[in-house]
C-alpha cells in the first residue's frame, strides 16, 4: 500500500497581481507532498526526526517542547533571508528526499493556475478552487498507485483553508461514484493529521513551501524568489512522480518539475523545446520541459 502525505501550496484565494492591495499572494493553488510505500513510513519518519533535531537543536531547546512535538514551518525555511543565511537546510532536505526515493517513495505535486480576478470577476470561489485541486491531486495519485498495482491512502495536514471540509465531503462522492478503475485504488476519503505529530506531514509542508516560492517566481512578474528554481532542481527534479504537474488552462500547458527548475521564468520561456536546467549540484538537459 502507498501512503500520500499532502499539504497545500500556492494560495487558495483570488489573485490579480503582486501589486494588488488585496489579491496579491500567488496565482497557483494545489496540493503537494510525498507518496511512500507503507513499509517505508516508519523508517522515513525516524530519519526525518533525527535530521530535524540535529539541524534545529537550538530552536527546539529554546521552545521547551519535546523534539517530536516541535515543528519548523516550510514558510520559515524558504524565505529569501533564511535561504541566504542557512543554505545547509536545502542540503538537509535534499538528503531526506534522496532517502525517500531510495526507500521507494516519490515527491508529488498537482496544481493549477487560477483565473485572474476577484471571485465576482473570475466566477471561482475558494471552495471551488479547493475542491478542484484536491480532486485532481487524488485522481493523479490514484493513477500513480494503479500503475504500481498498489492501494492508496491519502493524509492531509490538518488546519488547511476552511473550504477544505467541503472539498473532502465532495471527494467522498467523487471517489465512490467514479467508474474509472484506477479510482478504486484509494481506500478512503482523505484524512487529516496534526502536523506536529507526524514528520512525513512536516516534510510535505517543506516541499510545499519550496514549490510555493517556485511558482510565484515563474508565474508572476516578481523576481523576489529567483533562487527558488535552483531549490526545485536540487530537491524535486528526477524525484517526482510522472503525474506531477502544474496545469495552465489558458495555454493547456503541463509544467513539470524541470520547467519549475529552469532559471528563466516560465512565462518568458524560449520557443525551442530544448532547455538546460542548471543548479550548483545538478545539470540536466531537458526536452519538453512543460510537458
Amino acid at each position: 500500500m502507498l501512503i500520500a502525505y499532502l499539504d497545500e501550496f500556492g494560495h487558495v484565494g483570488p489573485y490579480v497581481s503582486p501589486q494588488h492591495k488585496k489579491f496579491f499572494h500567488n496565482p497557483i493553488f494545489g496540493y503537494a507532498g510525498i507518496v511512500v510505500p507503507s513499509t517505508s513510513v516508519r523508517a522515513f519518519g525516524a530519519k526525518f526526526e533525527r535530521s530535524k533535531e540535529r539541524e534545529f537543536r537550538a530552536e527546539i531547546h529554546e521552545s521547551g517542547k519535546h523534539p517530536r512535538r516541535w515543528e519548523k514551518k516550510g514558510s520559515e525555511i524558504f524565505t529569501t533571508g533564511s535561504h541566504v543565511r542557512y543554505p545547509q537546510r536545502v542540503d538537509l532536505i535534499d538528503d531526506l528526499a534522496d532517502y525517500l526515493v531510495r526507500r521507494g517513495g516519490r515527491i508529488f505535486f498537482s496544481g493549477e493556475v487560477k483565473p485572474v480576478g476577484s471571485p465576482a470577476e473570475s466566477g471561482q470561489t475558494a471552495a471551488v478552487t479547493t475542491r478542484k485541486a484536491l480532486t485532481e491531486a487524488v485522481r493523479r495519485l490514484c493513477e500513480y498507485a494503479d500503475a504500481r498495482d498498489e492501494d492508496l491512502l491519502v493524509l492531509l495536514d490538518e488546519g488547511g483553508p476552511l473550504p477544505r471540509e467541503e472539498a473532502i465531503t465532495a471527494m467522498a462522492q467523487f471517489i465512490y461514484s467514479s467508474s474509472a478503475p484506477h479510482m478504486k485504488r484509494v481506500l478512503e476519503v482523505p484524512m487529516q493529521l496534526e502536523s506536529h505529530r507526524y514528520g512525513a506531514v512536516q516534510f510535505a509542508d517543506w516541499i510545499c513551501a519550496a514549490l510555493t516560492r517556485a511558482v510565484h517566481f515563474h508565474f508572476t512578474p516578481s523576481a523576489e524568489f529567483s533562487w527558488a528554481p535552483n531549490v526545485i532542481a536540487q530537491l524535486v527534479v528526477n524525484r517526482s512522480t510522472s503525474q506531477s504537474q502544474i496545469w495552465v488552462p489558458t495555454t493547456r500547458d503541463r509544467v513539470k518539475d524541470v520547467g519549475l527548475a529552469h532559471a528563466r521564468k516560465w512565462a518568458n520561456r524560449p520557443s525551442t523545446s530544448e532547455r538546460v536546467v542548471r543548479s550548483p549540484r545538478l545539470t540536466h538537459r531537458v526536452r519538453d520541459a512543460v510537458g
